[in-house]
């Protein structure tokens, strides 16, 4: 076999700022020949059986490690790759450098469409070595096509650090893994920067074996590669790498990992006293009802669904500031009135109700606004012990934060118990709500950290899963669903024959049928279904009236009402070097897809323990909070 050189793989950015000792291509380590018989072993499932992994479940893997065992007609990882790995040691290694040490690990893995289309970058290697380690390396071998890799490094080494270093032209760059050769990876491209697979790269476009790759035409080849992307789909191609791994030991683990969620707790813990533990945050804002709190009073006529000690605990109210437009009033058709020239508005301020959504208020509505604290005020410093308002302070912010900031301030500044159920203005208790039971539940297993009470839009969460993500994913994702002790509630309240459901009244015969329609369709869901599939194995838990509410993960952080411990929200969610929460935004603006990559970076379980947020369900088909929308209240109903 002819002698192999060390080269750059060919680039998009030629001013890549990336030493050619750390990242370089070897061609042609494998012949066709020989590429050809490994693909045909792999893909007989050989020597290992794939085995699904990802976030997603998309990517098919075979994992080769040195003490597995050879009987039962398995090959040892030596047996199947030592010869591959021989060939990449001698043309990989430089008289200066001591000798490669044997890989720890080989890693098959399969890319198709599907597997790629994620746009999150990730490191080879979560957990770091000693400072200065040149022994570690990952060498990569590519079969099938020649393939594109993106890299880049981030300003620092931090799983959660999406910020690319500046200037970022010379800290980005695609590359192009060729078939049959190998990328070696080592120092600074292994521990500082991170990549993803992006595609297939034609075949036709590659250099001939013998050239370097780097004659000036990287940027055009690479640029006819994307146009490649879409035929992915249409013929099915796939590319193989097979990853050569070693790693030093590590003394520790890196700090941005989480441990996963931790096996439930047989049994509770006794009970304690709601108050003592939760704190309630009430946001609001300016709108157009304002100055009558009718709307307030209405949302906190509602508490007593969620049980006496929730009445008790104390409740804070956070009043965002606003800007003002001076000289400038505004009509629901977004006409403008009044002498003057008004300053010009762009299009997405040119109503009422949006305009305060962003938090942008006339004179008079600001003037109705301060009116309506000053009610609000005189509410809760009258309130008795039977009233909702009983120990209930108002919290007035002098400059318009957005709901994000606004909570954030309450936390830092309001909130003294372990938990906190946040709750949106014009968000209500639609009929009783085992917050008391949430809160043992999450005292028992601290993984619980983000309890969403389900609404109309995540009510068949499983079902919103189910229709993005494929099979493995679904049922990686079913295991993980919870139903603690603390939530098998007897006294026939909850579940499809529940009192807390048959009970709802309703002020129209409209409202009732949507309802009932909706309770209907919601037994044909996989949420149902899947809770039934459960119910037939567990028919003990059933018994005597009891019913098991189940608490289903959620990649999305729903700002409706939710139970959330206080630390982790005011020290993770909120931690400024995550950048996870933006001023003037709601916190699930930016917050689930930060989740959404976690899970992409870490898998599934493991991305999603970070945040361990799921939704409550009692199965009955019929939502716990409701909406009365308050950019419009006062001229319509309630929301279901």
């Amino acid at each position: 076999m002819p002698a192999n050189r060390r080269r750059k793989p060919r680039r998009s950015n030629p001013g890549l700022s990336l030493s050619r000792d750390t990242l370089f291509e070897l061609p042609g380590i494998v012949s066709p020949d020989e590429a050809e018989e490994l693909i045909r072993a792999i893909n007989n499932e050989t020597y290992r059986q794939w085995s699904p992994e990802g976030y997603d479940r998309r990517n098919r893997v075979q994992r080769f490690a040195p003490l597995d065992r050879v009987d039962a007609g398995k090959k040892s990882m030596e047996d199947v790759f030592g010869w591959i790995f021989d060939r990449i040691a001698a043309a990989a290694a430089l008289p200066s450098q001591a000798e490669l040490k044997r890989p720890a690990e080989v890693v098959v893995v399969e890319h198709t469409a599907t597997s790629c289309q994620s746009r999150v970058n990730t490191f080879e290697q979560l957990q770091l070595t000693s400072p200065g380690d040149s022994s570690s390396y990952v060498a990569t071998l590519v079969l099938l096509n020649d393939c594109i890799y993106h890299i880049e490094k981030p300003a620092r080494r931090d799983a959660e650090c999406w910020d690319v270093a500046h200037p970022v032209d010379k800290y980005s760059s695609n590359i192009v893994m060729g078939r049959n050769s190998v990328v070696f990876k080592t120092g600074e491209s292994l521990w500082e920067w991170r990549g993803r697979y992006v595609g297939i790269q034609p075949i036709d476009d590659s250099p001939s074996e013998g050239s370097d790759g780097n004659d000036g035409n990287d940027v055009d080849v690479l640029s006819k590669a994307w146009k490649t992307k879409k035929k992915l789909k249409t013929f099915k191609e796939r590319w193989i790498t097979v990853s050569f791994r070693f790693f030093e030991e590590t003394p520790g683990q890196d700090p941005a990992m989480h441990l996963p969620v931790e096996q439930l707790e047989k049994t509770g813990r006794p009970p304690h006293h709601l108050p003592d533990l939760l704190t309630v945050i009430v946001t609001t804002s300016p709108v157009r009802s304002n100055p009558s709190t009718a709307l307030l009073e209405q949302t906190f006529s509602t508490f007593f669904h969620a049980g006496k000690g929730f009445l008790e605990c104390p409740k804070v109210v956070i009043c965002d500031g606003c800007r003002i437009l001076e000289g400038e009033e505004k009509k629901d058709d977004g006409e403008e009135s009044g002498a003057g020239c008004p300053p010009k508005v762009t299009r997405k301020y040119s109503n009422i109700k949006q305009n305060l959504r962003n938090g942008i208020a006339s004179t008079d509505q600001a003037s109705n606004y301060t009116e309506f604290k000053r009610r609000l005020r005189e509410i809760c410093c009258e309130a008795d012990v039977s009233s909702p308002f009983f120990n209930t302070s108002v919290v007035e912010l002098e400059e318009r934060q957005g709901y994000g900031f606004a909570l954030r301030h309450a936390l830092r500044h309001c909130v003294s118990t372990p938990y906190v159920c946040v709750i949106q203005h014009d968000r209500t208790f639609m009929r009783e709500t085992p917050i008391d039971e949430v809160i043992q539940v999450m005292l028992s297993n601290p993984g619980v950290k983000y309890v969403g009470i389900n609404q109309k839009s995540n009510l068949n969460y499983v079902d919103i899963f189910s229709g993005k993500y494929g099979r493995r994913a679904v049922e990686e994702y079913k295991s993980m669903i919870l139903r603690p002790p603390q939530l098998n509630i007897g006294g026939g309240i909850y579940g499809p024959s529940g009192t807390s459901a048959n009970g709802i009244e309703f002020d129209t015969e409209k409202r009732r049928q949507n309802v009932r329609s909706q309770r209907e369709t919601y037994k044909g869901t996989h949420q149902f279904l899947t809770q039934e599939e459960w119910v037939k194995s567990n028919l003990h838990l059933q018994a005597d009236g009891r019913h098991q509410l189940s608490l289903s993960p959620t990649i999305f952080w729903y700002d409706n009402t939710h139970v959330v411990s206080t630390s982790h929200y005011r020290d993770f969610i909120f931690d400024p070097q995550y950048k996870m929460v933006a001023r003037g935004g709601f916190v699930e603006d930016k917050l689930s897809p930060a989740i959404v990559r976690s899970c992409e970076r870490l898998g599934l379980r493991d991305g999603h323990a970070k945040f361990g947020c799921y939704i409550l369900d009692d199965h009955s088909g019929v939502t716990f909070t409701g909406h009365l929308d308050g950019g419009s209240f006062g001229s319509r109903s309630e929301h279901t």
